[in-house]
């Protein structure tokens, strides 16, 4: 390819995105408010009119296909292929990425009125009757955002943008926003008319003269995709001696603080027409994006290559923060009265190891077990009521909900029937996870294993379902100094037995060589990682408790389901001892190993992970805080640099 003009700026994969409404506008819902108005638009967090960065890819994509049908002069040719590659198919993802586009925070507020409407008979050109509508539409204003060119492929490799593809990317979205002439419902009645500038552009002329000037500089064929740099497959050798020290090379661990500027779907199994999320973040979900860092900062090194397989990297899951304490998943062995003081802000829990049945009848009523959310030990809100004892607090994230509707890209109406609805974490939201590296990398790596992850500064990442479209994935990332990661050694307890929090999903291989779960699966997984133990039984009281989770995902490199395991459910309580004949010391050495490297399956993926003996537990009674949305959403204490998790170590 010849160009004439000067080559863009190397690694410049981002450009502005400037949404100029010249009338009412309105991205609706597709919901209302019972007693008001029958649709309102959609807004961010700040309550301000927004268009989401799906809706701006579905418009703009729309109209890449007819540039690219102009500048090819034929219904297909080498600027579709460019063009179809850049929004991706079934087959392939897309290459580009829309943020969603916001009004700026230096920009007043914009005006959001309601709108009557009624239908039109066509027979009699009256009204008809019973079909007044009340929707809401946001006047005339500008609204801001980003897109950027994808830097790796599904697989993680990085692709590799030449001067020709970023320019005929520049070109093409250019020449697709400035044919969009309407954004948002009611575009037939003049509602949404807006211009779209991509690039950095004043207005409408001046994008259309830069696109003008381009065009008649462009005298080569039309770009190709860019494809991942295939570097060659090489297995890593796994010497017996390396296997030997991967079972405990000691670790060095930092904790990974994560701010949701997006929302963010956590993915699980899908039903019906709702895609779901779970409330927490999987290590799954994390590996990739931490292992790519590192691939990135240390292209050719083949001990960071290998460091997954070989058990040198280990991430943990990611669950929500309050007070910069990272949140404990509830204990599934814990009961509370089923029908507690609404006017308390305490909620009184008991704890069945100790002989108290969950379905038992007492002074204080029939007590239901605690089946959800997450406990912050030693966490009290500053508005908590004083003089009253509690223990921590207990609280969970409320998923978001969002309706939308697939469109029909022949005639740009919505899909009859495509309705779904998208619950995800909510933005605004802190979480907390830790990374595991071991010592004989980081002793390789050094103090270059900052480059890949520059204590406290943020970084910003794409992560969970959907995130390719804009609206969610986008986490802010900030990563604490890396220090030993120590264990915590309790001893045995007056019983001679101690208890195990899982904090996370466990999956432990069955006798009939698949994903099991029960007790004697647990009980067989911690014995192959050298803690031989088995359930601590009392009279009247509870040994276990245990509950299961279908864990289901969904590969993206290959496009179909992977197969559906069933982990023992991150809360689950085990109340063990040795086995007749083994050395309880090292025992309880074995345990305090386990409980930061996991045991059973997938444990660099943060499976298999439990807190021992935990003070919590060895009480009979106490009380937890509730904890509001309020407490979890407004940052308070979350904003502090990475520190300790809530059992006083990295996990």
């Amino acid at each position: 390819m010849s160009r004439t003009s000067a080559p863009p700026q190397p690694g410049a994969l981002e450009f502005p995105v400037t949404v100029v409404f010249r009338s009412d506008w309105g991205v609706g819902t597709g919901t209302g408010i019972a007693g008001g108005v029958n649709s309102v638009v959609e807004k961010d967090a700040n309550g301000r009119p927004v268009v989401r960065g799906t809706v701006l890819a579905g418009v703009v994509r729309e109209q890449a296909a007819t540039a690219a049908r102009a500048l090819d002069e034929a219904p297909r040719g080498p600027w579709h292929d460019f063009t179809t590659a850049l929004f991706g198919t079934p087959e392939s993802p897309r290459l580009v990425s829309f943020t969603d586009a916001t009004v700026p925070d230096d920009d007043p507020d914009v005006a959001v009125h309601e709108v009557v409407s009624l239908s039109i008979d066509e027979t009699t050109g009256t009204a008809k009757n019973d079909f007044l509508r009340f929707f809401e539409r946001a006047a005339a204003c500008t609204l801001r955002g980003r897109v950027s060119l994808s830097q790796t492929d599904l697989r993680g490799r990085p692709l590799t943008w030449e001067a020709d593809q970023r320019e005929g990317a520049e070109l093409i979205l250019a020449l697709s926003g400035l044919l969009v002439r309407g954004i948002g419902s009611n575009r037939s009645d003049g509602d949404g008319l807006c211009d779209v500038l991509i690039r950095d552009a004043v207005d409408a002329p001046q994008a259309r003269e830069w696109c003008r000037t381009r065009l008649k500089e462009w005298t080569g064929p039309a770009p190709t995709p860019p494809t991942a740099a295939d570097r060659g497959f090489t297995a890593p050798l796994l010497t017996p001696s390396r296997v030997t020290a991967a079972g405990d090379p000691g670790f060095v661990g930092a904790d990974l603080v994560l701010r949701l500027l997006t929302p963010v779907v956590s993915y699980e199994v899908p039903l019906s027409n709702e895609v779901r999320s779970l409330d927490f973040l999987r290590g799954t979900v994390l590996l990739p994006w931490v292992h790519r860092r590192l691939r990135r900062a240390f292209p050719d090194d083949e001990m960071v290559r290998d460091a997954v397989v070989a058990g040198d990297l280990l991430v943990s899951d990611a669950t929500v923060m309050a007070q910069g304490v990272r949140g404990l998943p509830a204990p599934l062995v814990l009961t509370r009265p089923k029908t507690p003081d609404q006017g308390s802000a305490v909620l009184p829990m008991r704890n069945p190891l100790f002989g108290a049945s969950s379905a038992a009848k007492d002074a204080d009523g029939a007590q239901v077990p605690v089946r959800s959310g997450y406990v912050f030990p030693g966490v009290v809100p500053a508005d908590a009521p004083a003089g009253m004892p509690s223990a921590g607090s207990l609280g969970a994230p409320a998923l978001v909900g969002r309706q939308s509707t697939a469109h029909d890209p022949a005639t740009g109406a919505a899909s009859q029937g495509r309705l779904f609805l998208v619950r995800a974490l909510p933005a605004g939201l802190r979480m907390g996870a830790s990374v595991l590296v071991s010592q004989r990398l980081h002793e390789h790596l050094g103090e270059r294993l900052h480059e890949a992850f520059p204590a406290g500064e943020p970084v910003t990442a794409r992560l969970g379902s959907r995130r390719m479209g804009g609206s969610y994935g986008r986490v802010e990332c900030r990563a604490g100094d890396f220090v030993p990661a120590r264990p915590d050694r309790p001893a045995w307890d007056g019983d001679g037995a101690t208890t195990l929090w899982f904090t996370s999903d466990v999956l432990a291989r069955s006798g009939a060589l698949g994903p099991g779960g029960t007790v004697s699966d647990l009980l067989a997984a911690l014995g192959r990682g050298g803690a031989d133990v088995e359930l601590a039984r009392a009279e009247g009281a509870l040994a276990a408790g245990v509950r299961h989770r279908r864990v289901d995902s969904w590969s993206a490199a290959d496009q179909q389901p992977r197969a559906t395991r069933v982990a023992a459910r991150a809360g689950s309580v085990l109340r063990v001892q040795p086995v007749p004949g083994a050395d309880p010391g090292a025992v309880i050495a074995a345990l305090a190993r386990l409980s930061v490297t996991g045991f059973g399956e997938l444990t660099a993926q943060g499976f298999g992970r439990f807190v021992l003996g935990h003070e919590l537990l060895g009480r009979q009674d106490f009380g937890l805080t509730r904890l509001s949305q309020q407490h979890l959403l407004s940052g308070d204490g979350n904003d502090q640099k990475a520190g300790p998790t809530a059992e006083g170590g990295l996990r």
